[in-house]
């Protein structure tokens, strides 16, 4: 193990700024049209639905794209990433900026949409990488709070910017600024990805990919017969016969010297904790039998379930922050600035509850299901106040009780599922776990405002659109009391609490 006192110089301020500014880029322009949604309106003269389609062509193509671009940031170089993610974001704020139509605008939301998929893996597994283990969840929340502070910057500047240059204008200064932020990135982010498996592996073992490489090239001895000692010593040798052999045969013999039955997971093998999950299924697929993951383990049953709660509370979560302001406006008579600052104010609240609930994800015991619940319950009543608002005049000032309440269930969310999915994995595999579970969260958020548009437009209220969003907290939290009553049930009352191996 590396001496700690080591291991803590390596991450500093511009890695942290490095990551926090990666999550902010990426959605800065949907928070931008968003606070200056009746201005966006009013010049491209368009209806509800079409504006809310904006914000899911984005994480639409965030979605569906997110698995493949998780197994990228497994490769790809850290200076690489950061030019496609800032330089996406500057072409997507420049097109939108010029766009003569609805048209061009929408391909500026798909260019945004590509550019920021592959912040979550990214900046994951460069915290997975150089932070140390205790300290993984509290980085994870500060710098998923960039998220919420684009969206704080966005409604505080972008409404007043608007009302004073036009929103063209607003969405190129603030392509000059990520340009700026991606000259720091590049200069100050550690390029590591080249050589990180191999440190990987001498902090936790050997990998399954490489024992299944040494399976399929089998080193020359007699029989063909490879042996590779575990960490329990010579009795715990796994011997798999080659293809020439009279059978291609896999034998995994215990730290006892007795053979386990068919049934029974491999000794050798390193698995990950799975910790924060119910449902996993880590030690279910063996090298000698690839599943349908192409030789790789499936993903453990509690990066599902991490996927499932993301989307869930990310229809809610990117409905309000897209309407959110235009429902101010329109329903509660707020002028354009004050709108903006319905999401400005969840934001900043959002900021410091993303932190808080890190540091809470860092604690021993804590557990991920337990806390969804939680936030699930306070957002279904931020939803609810925004229900009751309209109802009567004299109940206007319930909407920021439901920001405050919005800023710190509903926006923290990510933090779980992410620390959640994070843990569930070795560190060679936490690009394609994030890519899952960000699949997930971003199949909400694409749901979200096209649904709340339309309804919108159908109704011509925003109250059965609330409702809807009050609906999915509401599964999300049972969802997770159903996952971890089922854990419980199962495998005992410390199922389900997520617990991080100092070594890795």
């Amino acid at each position: 193990m590396t001496p700690p006192g080591k291991r803590e110089r390596v991450p500093g301020a511009n890695l942290m700024v490095v990551l926090t500014a990666t999550m902010a880029v990426g959605p800065l322009l949907t928070h931008s049209l968003s606070a200056m949604s009746p201005l966006v309106i009013q010049d491209l003269r368009l209806t509800e639905a079409q504006f809310g389609l904006l914000a899911t062509v984005t994480f639409f193509v965030a979605a569906v794209t997110a698995v493949r671009t998780g197994r990228w940031a497994d490769r790809l170089g850290a200076r690489t990433l950061l030019a496609v993610m800032f330089g996406g974001a500057v072409l997507a704020m420049l097109l939108a900026a010029v766009a003569p139509d609805y048209t061009v605008l929408l391909l500026a939301m798909v260019l945004s949409g590509l550019g920021q998929v592959m912040a979550n893996p990214a900046t994951n597994r460069l915290i997975r990488l150089h932070v140390p283990a205790h300290r993984r969840a509290s980085w994870l929340g500060i710098k998923q709070a960039g998220v919420q502070a684009a969206q704080l910057v966005a409604g505080l500047t972008f409404p007043a910017l608007g009302l004073l240059l036009g929103w063209r204008t607003a969405v190129a200064v603030a392509a000059g600024a990520v340009l700026l932020l991606l000259v720091h990135g590049w200069l100050t982010v550690p390029e590591n990805h080249a050589g990180d498996r191999s440190v990987s592996r001498s902090r936790k073992g050997p990998d399954p990919g490489t024992a299944l490489a040494s399976r399929r090239n089998p080193a020359p001895g007699p029989a063909g017969v490879s042996r590779t000692a575990s960490a329990s010593g010579p009795a715990g040798v796994s011997r798999t016969a080659s293809a020439s052999g009279p059978a291609a045969v896999s034998r995994t013999t215990s730290a006892s010297g007795a053979v386990p039955g068919p049934g029974a997971a491999p000794v050798p093998r390193a698995v990950p904790d799975s910790g924060s999950g119910p449902g996993s299924r880590t030690g279910s697929s063996s090298p000698d039998r690839p599943g349908r993951t192409g030789g790789r383990p499936p993903m453990p049953g509690v990066v599902r379930a991490y996927a499932a709660a993301a989307a869930l509370t990310g229809l809610g979560a990117q409905a309000a922050n897209v309407y959110l302001p235009l429902y101010a406006h329109r329903e509660l008579g707020l002028d354009v600035v004050a709108a903006g600052a319905t999401v400005s104010v969840a934001a900043l609240v959002g900021i410091a509850s993303r932190v808080l609930w890190a540091r809470v994800m860092d604690r021993p015991g804590a557990d991920g299901f337990v806390l969804l619940a939680g936030m699930a319950l306070g957002a279904a009543v931020s939803a609810g106040l925004l229900v009751l608002a309209p109802l009567h005049p004299a109940l206007a000032w319930a909407v920021w009780p439901a920001a405050v309440l919005h800023g710190g269930a509903a926006l923290a969310v990510s933090v779980i599922v992410m620390s959640g999915a994070m843990r569930a994995v070795p560190a060679e595999r936490v690009g394609a776990s994030t890519g899952v579970v960000t699949m997930g969260l971003y199949a909400g958020f694409c749901s979200g405002p096209l649904v709340m548009g339309l309804l919108l437009q159908l109704t011509g209220s925003f109250a059965v659109g609330w409702i809807l969003v009050l609906v999915c907290y509401l599964a999300c939290g049972l969802l997770a009391v159903l996952v971890r009553r089922r854990s419980r049930l199962r495998t005992g009352p410390t199922a389900g609490t997520p617990s991080v191996d100092p070594r890795r």
